[in-house]
C-alpha cells in the first residue's frame, strides 16, 4: 500500500487527520520520568507511553518524529528513533521530519537514508535548490512534503517576498505551490506541501492546488494556529489525505494539566479531534 492510500485508510478508520509530532526535549521530559537524564531510559519510555495511549484510543492517524530532536542526543537519541520505527511503522504512517534538500547526488543519499535506512513513509524537504534537489525524494509509493509556507515567525523573510509586479505579482510560497503541483503532475503524485496554520496562507495555497496535493499543517497547538480556518480550507473529497500536526502541545500537556503524561496528552489530542471529527 502506498503512503497516500495508507494515510487515507488510517484517517478514515480513526476519524481524524491529527498527526502527533514527536520532538523529544529532555528538560521537559525529566520531571515525569524516574530515570533522570538517561536519554534512552527517559525519552524512549515517555513517548512510547504517550503514543501507545493515543493509538489505543484512535486519537491520531500519523506520527511525525523530528530528526533533529533525536540527533541532538547523539547515538542514544538515534537509537530511540530506531525503536520508534520498529515499534510503530506497521501500525501507523510515519513522516520523518528531516527537512532535507541539497544538490542532486546529495539528495539521492538523503533519500536513501530517509526511505531505505529509516523506512519512513514520508518526509519533509526544502525546495530552495530546485528540481534536481527535490526529484530524488519523489519516489513511487512514498510522499515528500515540500516546505511552502511554514509556521515560524520569520518565515515571511523570504516566503512572503513578492515576485513580479502589479496584478501578476505572487508570493514566493505561491510559486512554490505552483511548482510543487507541476512536480506532482509529472511524478504521479508522491509530493505534498507543508503549510503552517498561523496565517491564512492555507486558503491561498488550496486555491492553487485545488486540494490535489496532500498538506502537512503545523502550528495548530503551541504556536496558536487557527484550527477552524485550516479545517474549512481542507474540507472536500480529499480531506483524509491531509494531516494537521501538533507536537509539544500534546507531548507536554502534563506540564500544564498535571497528572499522567499519557492521559494529559490524550485529553489534549481529543480537544483537537472534537473539531476535526466534525468534517468526517
Amino acid at each position: 500500500m502506498n503512503t497516500i492510500d495508507r494515510l487515507v485508510k488510517t484517517a478514515e478508520e480513526n476519524k481524524t487527520i491529527l498527526c502527533f509530532g514527536v520532538d523529544p526535549d529532555l528538560i521537559k521530559v525529566q520531571p515525569a520520568m524516574p530515570s533522570g537524564s538517561i536519554v534512552d531510559k527517559t525519552i524512549g519510555p515517555f513517548f512510547h507511553n504517550i503514543i501507545d495511549k493515543l493509538l489505543d484510543e484512535n486519537a491520531i492517524s500519523a506520527l511525525k518524529p523530528n530528526y533533529a530532536f533525536f540527533a541532538q542526543y547523539g547515538f542514544d537519541g538515534l537509537f530511540v528513533l530506531e525503536d520508534l520505527f520498529q515499534d510503530y511503522s506497521k501500525k501507523i504512517p510515519i513522516i520523518l521530519d528531516g527537512k532535507r534538500g541539497d544538490i542532486g547526488k546529495t539528495s539521492e543519499a538523503y533519500a536513501k537514508e530517509i526511505y531505505d535506512f529509516w523506512g519512513a513513509d514520508a518526509t519533509t524537504i526544502s525546495p530552495y535548490m530546485g528540481t534536481d534537489s527535490v526529484t530524488p525524494f519523489l519516489r513511487e509509493g512514498k510522499l515528500a512534503y515540500v516546505l511552502c509556507k511554514t509556521s515560524n515567525e520569520s518565515s515571511n523573510d523570504f516566503q512572503k517576498l513578492k515576485v513580479g509586479s502589479g496584478k501578476n505579482a505572487k508570493f514566493v510560497y505561491e510559486l512554490v505551490a505552483e511548482k510543487t503541483l507541476d512536480w506532482s503532475n509529472k511524478n504521479n503524485g508522491s509530493v505534498g506541501l507543508v503549510v503552517g496554520a498561523t496565517d491564512d496562507s492555507i486558503k491561498r495555497v488550496m486555491g492553487i492546488t485545488k486540494g490535489k496535493l496532500p498538506m502537512l499543517i503545523p502550528g495548530v497547538g503551541s504556536q496558536g494556529g487557527d484550527l477552524e480556518l485550516v479545517l474549512q480550507a481542507l474540507k472536500g473529497p480529499d480531506f483524509a489525505t491531509h494531516r494537521i500536526n501538533a507536537s509539544s502541545s500534546i507531548a507536554y500537556a502534563y506540564r500544564k494539566a498535571g497528572g499522567n503524561p499519557a492521559a494529559a496528552a490524550l485529553k489534549e489530542a481529543e480537544k483537537l479531534n472534537k473539531e476535526i471529527r466534525k468534517y468526517f
